[in-house]
């Protein structure tokens, strides 16, 4: 598509979702909110592909409003909510599940749930102000680690539960489990997921569909639009050490922290969910002065705007059937999009 070329006008049969946008901190709930905002002309009903000229849809025009979600209390225009629920997944995912059970319990639910924020690049794949669209979400560091730093100590007298030996608390470690793709799982330090442990999923795919959907639609920024996984992690990485670990081991485009639990949440409600980052800074030895967060949340402001202005944008999506418990959609080994992305 050129520049000079005007994205279709709004299909009338479109059904735009209710949809529930999550991020971590205030900030990023500002620079989305800023983005639903948009730059609304009241004679405009078509997109121009030019990142500068987002406009938003007829719904736009009335202001943002306050919307009581149990404790928590977001801000909502049209129906796109946006819900800073705190930093982490046990935070996430606790603000996420009230906000979508007070939804449901008063006849509104949501259709769509969207982690949006900042995060950290892996070097050669996402840079600073690129925009990320994960089509993979893994809880990178949630499982068990296997393999002895010495020596072990003598075998116990008496019985070793099962438990003790699934959780890895046995000097023989954990049983082999085999991974959703059949391979073993491997001792000598390996990291040992919970697919590995019989214990779920360490891994949530979002629907192929509207993963290529929202690439398309974010084009539209003008910005670099990158897709591949994006690992949740409730320590960032701060060594080259460890983000050399990530890379062999999963191969990711980007590291946050809300994205797998935000996306368990919805999945238990049968909602689809899927994760937009702004990169801010690299992953990997700790500086502060390498990141740029305005940058990122100039970059996030500009994906919220295009999500909201483009005609397939925020669509209403397919419910998924409701999780039975903390397992997700599996899967793995990293699978990575175009147009500049791996």
């Amino acid at each position: 598509m050129t520049a000079d070329e005007d994205i279709p006008d709004h299909d009338p049969d479109l059904v735009v979702s209710r949809t529930l946008i999550v991020t971590a901190v205030t900030a990023e709930a500002d620079a989305v909110c800023a983005g639903l905002m948009g730059s609304w002309s009241r004679g405009r009903t078509r997109l121009p592909a030019g990142p500068g000229n987002l406009v938003s849809p007829d719904w736009d025009r009335q202001l943002l409003t306050t919307s009581t979600l149990g404790p928590y209390v977001g801000r909502r225009r049209g129906p796109v909510t946006v819900l800073a629920a705190g930093t982490g997944g046990p935070a996430a995912a606790a603000g996420t599940a009230t906000a979508l059970a007070v939804a449901s319990a008063a006849g509104q639910p949501f259709d769509l749930v969207v982690t949006m924020g900042v995060a950290g690049g892996f070097r050669g794949w996402a840079e600073i102000g690129d925009i990320v669209v994960a089509d993979r979400m893994v809880a990178a560091d949630l499982g068990a680690e296997s393999g002895l730093d010495e020596e072990p100590p003598s075998a116990p007298v008496g019985r070793i539960s099962e438990m003790d030996r699934n959780l890895g608390f046995h000097a023989a470690g954990a049983p082999t489990h085999r991974s959703p793709d059949g391979r073993a799982s491997t001792g000598g330090g390996a990291f040992l997921t919970l697919d590995d442990l019989g214990l779920g999923s360490s891994t949530v795919r979002p629907d192929p569909e509207l993963v290529s959907r929202l690439h398309t639609v974010l084009d539209a920024t003008g910005r670099r639009i990158v897709t591949g996984t994006v690992v949740s992690v409730s320590t960032v990485t701060g060594t080259e050490r460890r983000a050399s670990t990530l890379t062999e081991r999963l191969d990711p485009v980007a590291e946050a922290m809300e994205g797998y639990a935000v996306a368990l949440a919805a999945r238990s409600f049968g909602i689809p969910a899927t994760e937009i980052r702004a990169i801010s800074n690299p992953v990997g030895r700790r500086d502060r002065a390498a990141w740029n967060l305005p940058a990122a949340l100039a970059s996030l402001r500009t994906a919220a705007a295009a999500l909201v202005a483009h005609p397939d944008g925020l669509v209403a999506a397919e419910a998924l059937p409701v999780a039975g418990g903390a397992a997700a959609s599996a899967g793995s080994g990293p699978q990575h999009g175009s147009n500049g992305t791996h």
